[in-house]
């Protein structure tokens, strides 16, 4: 194992004698480490430094030509690993860490003005997951917390100290901003013109405003494409309290195995004279979704574009994984978004009961 890092660490001094290149150093300290290394990682996850950690400390440095967010890990010998994110440019990296709380992100200070955001952010978020650990220490294990929530609280704490942040759009980008899609909204357009204008901050805002137009309450939009026999969505047509709309596809093995739950389950306990069912497919091919259409006995109306994850129904229905399931009243207007598979009957019932 060793021996695979010093050859690590003199494949990254032999790049560091490159001098036309910009330099990248790294130092620091990991408190109580034993028979570790420090490896760091670009965005491809190429290593681009690495070296065994002695008596607790380190020193590398290498050549590296294009900047932009990497990962560094402290890996122990036994322990588990925990990559944490960094932004990488030329400049000097200083680094403490504690080798018994690897999970925590490390006290990095930097050249690097986004890196020294990221340390902002990612160490107001230890903060409070501690507080919130401590809370509830005896009751709860420490994933069981609400981890979403905590880092929406995290992120609202770190604009609210640093508005112009440049790091701001793109740490959102790693948080569940899709399940809370108003305060995060809110959060955005108080960042700075220069955030917003980013590429990650154009895809962003571009996601939130669309996703504001889906909130409970909204009307819903309509759906691309046709039945496979070429009938078109027509909300005029539609007969039900409430209905439950399903995004999927035919290579989707969770898609395909909650259609036979639909069948064996919902479909026999719902009043389906009240509540129904209605399909869009993200397939790019026609016989793959008419076949398994066929296949899973399907009977609720299906509809398709078929033009894949390009979809028209894909954009306007803000799908970020397969399946999504929204439930909609007969209104054509949303009850709620991106539903949990497991909650979709106790929803409608819920909904039916009290309308």
């Amino acid at each position: 194992m060793k021996r695979i890092y010093y050859l690590f660490a003199a494949a990254v001094f032999i790049a560091g004698c490159n001098t036309k290149l910009p330099k990248i150093a790294f130092s620091g300290n990991v408190t109580g480490a034993k028979d570790a290394v420090i490896i760091v990682t670009d965005a491809d996850g190429n290593n681009i430094a690495g070296q065994n950690i002695t008596n607790g400390s380190f020193k590398m440095d290498t050549v590296f030509e294009n900047p932009g967010y990497g990962k560094v890990s402290i890996k122990q010998t036994g322990s588990d690993d925990y990559p944490m994110e960094v932004y990488l440019e030329a400049g000097q990296y200083t680094l403490e860490a504690d080798a018994a709380h690897l999970d925590r992100y490390p006290k990095i200070t930097s050249s690097s003005a986004i890196q020294n955001e990221l340390t902002a952010y990612y160490t107001i978020q230890d903060e409070l997951s501690l507080k919130a650990h401590h809370k509830v220490v005896g009751k709860l294990e420490p994933g069981e917390t609400d981890i979403d929530r905590l880092k929406l609280k995290a992120f609202r704490q770190f604009i609210n100290k640093h508005p112009n942040s440049t790091a701001a759009t793109h740490i959102m980008l790693g948080l569940q901003y899709e399940r809370d899609v108003q305060p995060y909204y809110e959060i955005y357009n108080k960042l700075s013109q220069a955030a917003k204008s980013s590429e990650e901050g154009k895809f962003v805002g571009k996601k939130l405003a669309g996703m504001m137009k889906l909130l409970p309450g909204a009307k819903a939009p309509d759906i691309a494409g046709t039945t496979p026999d070429g009938a078109k969505f027509d909300k005029t047509k539609l007969d039900k309290k409430v209905y439950v709309l399903e995004v999927w596809k035919a290579g989707n093995q969770i898609s395909r195995m909650n259609h036979k739950d639909i069948i064996d389950g919902m479909l026999k306990n719902l009043d389906n004279k009240k509540a129904g069912f209605i399909g869009i497919s993200l397939d790019s091919k026609r016989d793959w979704w008419t076949k398994a259409i066929a296949d899973d006995k399907v009977t609720w109306p299906q509809y398709a574009d078929l033009k894949g994850d390009e979809s028209a129904n894909a954009q306007q229905w803000a799908i970020n994984k397969i399946p999504t399931y929204y439930v909609l009243n007969g209104k054509w207007e949303i009850i709620e978004r991106d539903a949990s598979f497991s909650r979709l009957e106790f929803i409608v019932r819920d909904y039916l009961a009290h309308h």
